[in-house]
């Protein structure tokens, strides 16, 4: 019996049951903050034992949430039926079993225990978005191919007459990745805390995280056209240098990175001509294009700039990113939207496009990160993947921006005008008491959450198999006889199954007399708002 296998065999079926029936407890910005501040201001490792403990129930619910999604019936192909689904989800149950296993925090030693297991599972995190990325294309060729046999034969299905094939998996996606995005904070949250005396959630400025944004995507503009000029100039216009509001910093940088890069390649490939720049005039009607060969190089034109306005409103901070990069038809625009159109246009995959900033260890980390390098810490481990994807890459890039901006209430939207350029409003939510936007499971899914279980683990856990009977076979012996040679059986041993590997065994506490409430309350010395977070298992 392997690793796998054994933390298979020591989950309970009843267990998994009830965590997918578990509500999760969503947390606001400002909880998350309030209770970075308390540990980072304690100075003690044992503040850290309050988190821990709410990782320590709250994280089964939300991987069982993952699993369930990643094995629903709502959608028109069985992924459970794909080799790489099937493999993610024997991951998924194999953490479940790690948290669960783990005895809850009590003590410092017991909390350094549990952070070691978070370390895990944030490396295997690392391993399953690429793989998503990869059953994503595995199910976006199947639903292609059953396309083309029903389109060749006499009946015609559903795979080509109903739109509503391509909602499901756009709406099963964001709803999978979303519960991802947020497993992954709390975990990058407590890992930040623990390891480098940090919050990933914090007070931020947009300016400043818009300079760094801007420097960035020039850096890579500049790599891919080959020269420094050949990349568009920012120009930044706010009444309010000194904003600020409590955001996470890695979300907003990649949000606004994303935007940057896709005016800049917009302005470039509307305004390059054979690697130089080229006018543009709205009011020429003879030709949109002016050659610069015979021009003197200080007089030729020069890359229209792209403008970043930053807002400063009552509900909401908003930033305008506009572009002279010739804009978008009206039917195209809820096509940058789609995780199917996306991949289909740009053919390179969604492996390394999923949440990159969590992905793969590897990437090279921005030289204008933050000094006090709050977003290499917990969150993205170290690489910021997502600055060094191709300049060109299209892909899961604007659908997952828009799904980090609506996670705390936020928003992302584009208005085009075809034949001239593109506004793109990012907007963050001022109220810091506003929840995870982490979608719940439906009457629907949890009507089948008995059937899914079942299966489950009939699926993916080995049943333990008897010992086969001795085999026996002939065996030669020669006893000096005249007869010369008789045969005497000979019984074989059956082979010993491993032992189970230790510290995979489940408390003797069942699962029925697991807590049904949790409730986290901080009052720090009267200096901080009470926050108060409670989970009904």
């Amino acid at each position: 019996m392997n690793q796998t296998q054994a933390a298979l065999h020591a989950l309970p079926c009843d267990l998994v049951t009830k965590l997918c029936r578990s509500k999760v407890t969503r947390l606001s910005l400002k909880q998350m903050y309030t209770l970075g501040r308390h540990v980072l201001e304690s100075k003690n490792q044992s503040a850290l034992i309050i988190p821990a403990v709410f990782l320590h129930q709250e994280l089964p619910i939300r991987l069982s949430h993952a699993l369930k999604m990643l094995n629903t019936n709502l959608l028109p192909i069985n992924m459970a039926d794909m080799p790489t689904f099937q493999h993610i989800t024997r991951s998924y149950l194999e953490d479940i079993s790690m948290v669960t296993q783990m005895p809850k925090p009590s003590t410092p030693q017991q909390e350094e225990d549990f952070t070691a297991l978070l370390r895990i599972l944030e490396q295997r995190h690392k391993v399953k978005m690429p793989a998503i990325g990869q059953g994503f294309r595995e199910l976006m060729a199947t639903v292609h191919r059953r396309r083309v046999e029903s389109s060749a034969g006499s009946d015609r299905s559903f795979w080509t007459m109903d739109p509503q094939v391509g909602g499901d998996i756009e709406t099963f996606f964001n709803r999978f990745y979303t519960i991802n995005l947020g497993t992954r904070l709390l975990i990058g949250e407590h890992l930040a805390l623990h390891d480098r005396g940090l919050n990933l959630v914090q007070r931020v400025s947009p300016l400043g995280i818009s300079k760094r944004a801007i420097a960035d995507a020039q850096r890579v503009c500049s790599a891919h056209y080959g020269h420094r000029s050949l990349s568009p100039s920012v120009v930044i216009q706010t009444s309010n240098p000194d904003i600020s509001t409590t955001y996470v910093d890695e979300f907003l940088h990649r949000n606004i990175f994303e935007l940057l890069k896709n005016a800049m390649r917009a302005t470039c490939e509307t305004h390059l001509q054979d690697g130089r720049p080229v006018s543009t005039s709205l009011s020429s009607s003879s030709s949109a294009f002016v050659s610069t060969e015979n021009i003197p190089t200080a007089a030729r034109p020069k890359l229209p700039p792209v403008d970043l306005t930053l807002v400063d409103g009552g509900e909401d901070v908003t930033i305008k990113i506009t572009d002279q990069g010739g804009g978008l038809a009206l039917s195209e625009i809820e096509k940058v939207w789609s995780y199917a159109h996306s991949v289909n246009e740009a053919n390179t995959g969604a492996a390394h496009l999923l949440f990159p900033q969590l992905g793969e260890m590897g990437g090279r980390v921005s030289k204008y990160a933050v000094s006090d390098g709050a977003t290499t810490a917990g969150l993205m481990s170290g690489a910021k993947d997502y600055l060094d994807l191709p300049f060109n890459v299209t892909g899961h890039g604007l659908p997952l921006a828009r799904l980090v901006a609506r996670y705390f209430g936020g928003d992302l939207s584009l208005v085009s005008m075809e034949g001239y350029g593109t506004n793109a409003y990012l907007s963050l939510y001022r109220n810091d008491d506003h929840l995870e936007n982490i979608p719940e499971m439906d009457e629907e899914m949890l009507a089948e959450i008995d059937v899914f279980v079942n299966e489950l683990f009939d699926e993916c856990v080995p049943k333990e198999q008897p010992a086969p009977a001795p085999e026996i076979t002939g065996l030669d012996l020669d006893l000096g006889l005249e007869a010369g040679v008789i045969s005497v059986p000979e019984l074989r041993p059956a082979p010993v199954a491993q032992p189970c590997l230790p510290g995979l065994t489940l408390p003797t506490k069942p699962a029925s007399n697991l807590p049904s409430s949790m409730t986290l309350e901080l009052n720090v010395a009267g200096k901080l708002p009470r926050s108060t977070v409670s989970s009904a298992l």
